[in-house]
């Protein structure tokens, strides 16, 4: 496994921060459902620092935001479907784990194009699986097992209103994570992630 440098380290916990600040703050919250900006903190590990790094991110930025901010009882299993979506996210967007990177170098003197090394089809594909996964898997399914567990809800009861969260958040976070990628591929965004 690879290890992480200093700066390396205080970039993560900019991440975790971030996903804090999104996930508590920047979000819609209901008791069982959150539609928010949260997993941008880890796409962005994911990009850049692989699967190990987007589920720390995941798991320390829920862990923190359930303890510094709760909106109901600390439950572990949220936790767990945190550090799953950021291995999610870092499996299918790592930059150097696939032989086709998501993002391609853009030479410094073009920062205003966005290219892509192997097209934009792969590219969408690996989004649209990332995205998919996390939403029909992870919130959906094991989300709603969780609270429906918490909460004494009937599992099949709370589905049918977390489909519908599903069904919206999936297509906005799949433009979000393309949109986020004309901003991650700059030289300036890259060095300050040091990357």
């Amino acid at each position: 496994m690879k290890r992480f440098s200093t700066r390396n380290l205080v970039t993560l916990s900019v991440l975790v921060a971030l996903q804090v600040i999104l996930t508590r703050f920047c979000s819609f919250n209901a008791w069982n459902v959150r539609i928010g900006l949260g997993f941008t903190a880890l796409v962005i590990a994911g990009i850049f620092y692989g699967p190990v790094a987007a589920a720390l991110v995941g798991g320390l930025g829920d862990f923190i935001g359930a303890v510094a901010f709760p909106t109901g009882p600390y439950f572990p299993g949220f936790t767990l479907t945190q550090v799953l979506m950021g291995a999610v996210f870092g499996l299918m967007l790592y930059q150097k784990h696939s032989s086709e990177p998501l993002f391609s170098k853009a030479s410094d003197s073009d920062a205003t194009s966005f290219s892509f090394k192997t097209g934009s089809a792969s590219m969408i594909l690996r989004i649209a699986v990332a995205v998919l996964i996390n939403q029909c898997i992870l919130s959906l399914l094991l989300n709603t097992f969780w609270i429906s567990f918490v909460y004494g809800s009937s599992f099949t009861g709370l589905l049918a209103t977390r489909a519908m969260q599903a069904a919206v958040t999936a297509p906005i976070q799949m433009i979000i994570i393309y949109v986020l990628g004309s901003v991650l591929k700059r030289a300036d965004i890259r060095n300050v992630l040091a990357v």
